[in-house]
């Protein structure tokens, strides 16, 4: 008999290892699709660095009609962060002679008119295309580059058909009366390749190798341009240029360029493997905390197709890592405290819990709600007997986070950096002191900036932060998605490509009754122990040893496990007085998700009306699925129609 259950026990394993992993490699398989190329311009040329003169470049337009090439816009390729100032002038065959076909542009008119002006001093751009709408007719443009450290790495000129018009460059022209052999370049970044950045020609060598319509997938977009950026400057140990959260997301990000190069592939693809391992995850978080497959597979089925944990998961930010960091303190925690009557292995989990919550402090600051909600949960649920001792696993958790949270400023500090100055302990006191008088501080602090100093600036950073953003939300329409995040637009031809930020609606407006019924369940279930006279000790549904507890503490022990943690991630925002955005809300997604599964699992269960319940449940599931599919070209930036884009605008404020 035994022998017999342990076949069914290991052939249920076996099916739990093959849905799991199908789940994931459907997941897997729709992330990487269009999610980033493996090139990006590498030339780059850098015109007139540093220099006092500007450079004048005329470029003939190939194949074209006796009228002109109807072009509808210029894409320039910026390869860094530096500034990049240009003007566009049109020619056509009234303003010029000389012969196009050969190249003789010696006798080109000076009659050219202006039709763009680029800066971009005043905006962060790296490894990014910009998109600059022309809409003539003309066979022949002039480029006036003025003289910046800023590297173009392509340009390309598009007709009103999407396509890529081939050019030819007709004559240079620079003003420049620099010393050429000065170091022009000491406040440059280094180059991606490895070609001089003094040959313009390096802004059409390109053209064959980049695919159109440009999208997301071909180069940095929304935060990424401060990610990547810093990424990079980590990896060559420069200044780096974001600093407004720890370092470990970029340092991630960096591991990928390392091991893919630089390009959106590269730069994107651990986040994609940070997000395929949650569903896994997931499904062993839900299986232990419900006792159930069933609730494993509906969990790791619905992490797979949530929009945001899809979308998270091709931005190459810290989100993504956010996020898995969140779900690994939690299910840990949550082994801590199915493990209690095994004081070894609970304990360790519970270090384990501790350590990832330090990992996403790593990341964002935003992890001390975590922590919070840990503590609190520990404080409720765990045996009172062991609090003491057990608290003592906890301080070691965040003496071992303190000391992961320093090394990962191990980079900023080989770039010549120090960890503390105690010369400036002073300097230090007179910052608290004039914030806890006035809330803000003017700092002043001498160079080179300490780690230490990084984190009164980060600090003073998001409690002074007074800027706005069309596309930031109230904490309270999270849920809702009344606000979605539009992060990135590039229309072409007939066809837009865009990426917007949002949770599947099916998941996200089902979770609001679920989260409510569940908070309901745990007060009512709770009134009824207290009648009851039962000790809330007697049970402990962590364990096997106390089956045959009453199953009332059971069940209220699952649900405080959703709610207590939901509310406790999400509410906290509510007293943040600086503009917020959708993401910050992913970390409780994992228990609106975990509610939606309660029910689902309560549904397929039920043995009143079986045939019934289990046919809402597939019906739901079946929605979940159909609505990710009709809405992956809005989530993945895949080209479509402008009238598909605009029939799934549902809401007014879907912006997208």
């Amino acid at each position: 008999m035994s022998a017999l259950t342990d076949r069914k026990r290991n052939s249920g394993n076996h099916l739990s290892i093959v849905i799991v992993a199908a789940i994931t490699l459907v997941f897997t398989a729709l992330a990487l699709f269009n999610m980033g190329t493996f090139h990006i311009p590498i030339s780059c040329w850098q015109p007139a660095a540093g220099g006092d003169g500007r450079t004048e470049m005329i470029v003939q337009l190939q194949n074209c009609t006796s009228d002109g090439c109807d072009v509808s816009a210029i894409y320039v390729f910026l390869c860094d962060a530096n500034a990049t100032k240009f003007e566009v002038f049109c020619g056509s065959r009234s303003s010029h002679m000389g012969d196009t076909n050969t190249g003789d542009t010696s006798n080109i008119s000076h009659r050219w008119r202006k039709v763009l002006t680029y800066d971009n001093s005043n905006d962060v751009r790296f490894c990014n295309w910009v998109r600059l709408a022309l809409n003539r007719k003309t066979d022949m443009l002039k480029f006036v580059f003025e003289p910046t450290y800023g590297k173009i790495g392509e340009i390309l000129i598009i007709s009103a058909e999407g396509h890529r018009i081939p050019v030819r460059i007709g004559s240079i022209k620079s003003t420049d009366t620099a010393d050429k052999s000065a170091d022009n370049t000491a406040n440059s970044m280094k180059s991606i390749g490895d070609k001089s950045i003094s040959d313009p020609g390096n802004i059409f060598d390109e053209q064959d190798e980049i695919e159109l319509p440009i999208t997301q997938k071909n180069g940095a977009y929304f935060d990424e341009m401060y990610f990547v950026r810093t990424a990079w400057e980590y990896l060559h140990l420069e200044e780096p240029y974001e600093t407004t959260h720890p370092p470990l997301g970029k340092l991630i990000i960096a591991l990928g360029i390392i091991l893919f190069g630089m390009n959106p592939f590269g730069w994107r693809v651990i986040g994609v493997i940070a997000a395929a391992a949650m569903i896994p995850v997931m499904f062993l978080f839900a299986r232990r905390l419900f006792g159930s497959n069933t609730a494993g597979y509906f969990a790791a089925y619905l992490l797979a197709f949530d929009f945001m944990h899809f979308s998270l998961a091709r931005l190459a930010t810290g989100e993504i890592y956010l996020f898995f960091f969140s779900l690994l303190t939690f299910f840990f925690f949550h082994e801590y405290l199915r493990k209690r009557q095994q004081n070894k292995a609970a304990r360790m989990s519970l270090f384990i819990s501790i350590v990832c919550c330090g990992l996403w402090f790593a990341v964002k600051w935003t992890a001390f709600y975590g922590f919070l909600t840990i503590i609190i949960l520990f404080l409720l649920l765990a045996r009172k007997e062991h609090v003491r001792s057990d608290f003592n696993v906890i301080l070691a958790g965040v003496f071992a986070s303190a000391a992961i949270y320093i090394a990962t400023y191990i980079p900023y500090m080989l770039s010549g950096h120090p960890l503390f100055d105690m010369s400036r302990l002073p300097l230090y006191m007179q910052y608290v002191s004039e914030y806890l008088r006035g809330g803000t501080v003017n700092i002043t602090t001498p160079s080179p900036l300490t780690v230490f100093d990084l984190q009164i600036g980060m600090f003073l950073y998001h409690a002074s932060l007074n800027a706005t953003h069309p596309f930031s939300s109230p904490w309270w329409s999270w849920p809702l998605i009344l606000k979605p995040l539009w992060m990135f637009v590039n229309t072409e031809g007939n066809t837009v490509s865009t990426v917007v930020l949002m949770g599947n609606p099916v998941i996200w407006w089902s979770a609001i009754p679920a989260i409510a019924a569940t908070s309901v369940a745990a007060f009512v279930r709770h009134e009824k122990i207290t009648s009851s006279g039962v000790p809330s000790g007697a049970a402990d549904p962590h364990n096997e040893a106390t089956a045959a507890a009453p199953a009332a503490h059971s069940k209220i022990l699952k649900q405080l496990f959703i709610i207590i943690p939901f509310f406790s991630l999400w509410l906290p925002y509510a007293l943040i007085p600086r503009i917020l955005f959708i993401y910050h809300f992913a970390p409780a997604t994992t228990f609106l998700i975990l509610a939606v599964t309660y029910w689902l699992e309560l549904l397929w269960e039920d043995k009143d009306s079986k045939a019934l319940s289990r046919s809402i449940v597939i019906a739901y599931l079946i929605f979940v699925a159909a609505v990710f599919v009709m809405f992956y070209p809005v989530i993945s930036g895949m080209p479509v129609s402008p009238e598909y884009r605009d029939s799934l605008k549902w809401l007014p404020q879907w912006y997208f």
